[in-house]
Formats: structure tokens, sequence, C-alpha cells
């Protein structure tokens, strides 16, 4: 079977009212703050603190954007550990996040696996609840994946699988193509793939694609997002700045932390 695509949703309408703009400031501040966490990472990495770590420069709408579109009482989330803009955006401890991320695909045994298992779950309970799982380095085995993906499809389980690296396992459910660099954009469509799974249409492929290195520094995810942001005439340069400034606070805290550990 070959993939259902579905209209795809490479840009998203910045909306009007409270609500848009409120959800467009959640955005650029976790993604600023994903960003920063990254950036420092990168040089505890240097500096050997956490030696395997890879950063995700690039991928931060995706993970975020993903991430916020849950409804933390009854969704979950299964990232992998390459990954950590997705765990940080949903409350995870940044030093615990980033510490496991530097052991890449060994920390994390087959997330796609476990993710079908507990949206089995949630189908049979009938919470209404959808699992979201990322598609990539460290999540799992190709067999591991076909068999995962099979089920899901079998079962019609309420599974969203998000890929940004162009991962084909899509094969026989719908697939919504995303720019990736647009975390509203992102956000919207995983909306909308989880509206889909949990109304019983089975499992639900976001391909959110990412710009090339040529489209840099334009479509930066930051970049996307504070134009948005800013169109909304609702945030002056106060706002940037304050975000920074909170993010390197957070950094300070969190290389602290992470060189004690060390």
């Amino acid at each position: 079977m070959t993939p259902t695509m579905l209209e795809p949703v490479l840009g998203a309408s910045i909306g009007a009212g409270a609500d848009a703009a409120a959800l467009l400031r959640r955005l650029y501040r976790t993604l600023a703050t994903v960003r920063r966490l990254d950036r420092e990472a990168v040089v505890l990495r240097g500096h050997g603190v956490l030696p395997g770590y890879v950063d995700s420069r690039g991928r931060e709408a995706v993970q975020v954007g993903a991430a916020l579109a849950l409804q933390a009482s009854r969704d979950r989330a299964f990232p992998t550990a390459h990954e950590p803009g997705m765990a940080i955006a949903l409350g995870g401890d940044p030093a615990t996040v980033l510490h496991s991320g530097c052991h890449g695909a060994d920390a994390v045994d087959g997330p796609v696996t476990h993710a079908v298992g507990w949206a089995l779950c949630a189908k049979l309970d009938r919470t209404g609840g959808c699992a979201l799982s990322t598609l990539g380095a460290g999540a799992g085995s190709a067999a591991e994946l076909r068999t995962a993906v099979t089920t899901a499809r079998a079962s019609a389980l309420p599974v969203v699988f998000l890929s940004s690296s162009g991962r084909t396992e899509g094969a026989g459910m719908p697939v919504l193509l995303v720019d990736g660099a647009d975390a509203l954009a992102v956000h919207d469509a995983t909306v909308k793939a989880l509206e889909l799974a949990r109304s019983g249409a089975g499992p639900v492929l976001i391909d959110a694609v990412l710009p090339g290195p040529s489209a840099w520094p334009a479509r930066d995810p930051l970049v996307v997002c504070e134009q948005r942001l800013r169109a909304t005439g609702t945030v002056d340069d106060g706002f940037f700045a304050e975000v920074a400034d909170t993010a390197d606070a957070l950094a300070d805290r969190l290389r602290a932390r992470l060189t004690v550990r060390a």
C-alpha cells in the first residue's frame, strides 16, 4: 500500500486574537529555551562533560511544535534521546534530558514499540489518548519499526508518527506534509493528526520537511517563529530580551549541575 497523502500543511495561518498570540509566545519561548540549552550542551560536549551529545539545532520546531499540541491529561510522547526539545517542552528536567541524550541511541530501547503498546492500552481503556512517537536515530531497528507500524495499522491504534529524517514507514496510513522550520505549522499539523488518530482512523504520519543549509538563516526555526510573533503586534524587543535572559540563566544553572555531576 502507498501512503494516503492528506492536504499538505506547509504553512499555517497566524490567526487572530489573544489565543493565537499566546500560542506563538509559548512556542517562541520554548524554542528559544531549547536552542539555548542545546548550544550549552554542545559547549559541554567539547569540555568532555557530555561526550556523546548530538545537537538538535534546526530541528527544534518539529520537536517543540508537536509536543505543545499534545493534551497533557491524556496523550503521551515517546521521543528518542536525540530529540531533547520534545522532552524539555513537556516539562522534563533539562539536566536529566541532556545527560540521557549524550548516550545517543543506546539511551532508548525502541520508543516506537513502547508507543504502539501504550496506544493499544489507551484504545482498550477508551481514554481518548494518543501516542506521539518520533522516527529517527534511536527509534528502534528497521524490523522493530516495521512490526510496530504494521501493528498500529492493523489495530487502528491512536498513534501519530513524526518524522524529520526521511524515514518512510508511512505506507498504508495518512501522511501530513509540513514545513519543519515552522513551529506553528508543525503544531497545527500535529493537532490535525491527533484528531484524526483519536477519531478511530488509526495511525497518522507527519513528514516534517527540514530546510537545507542554503536556506539558513532565513529558515532558522527561531527566526521563523519570531517573524510570526512580531506580525501579531503583541510583543516588542523587551519580550525577546527577557526570553533570552531567562534562557541564559537556565543554561547557567544547567552548566553548574552537569559540571558537578561530571
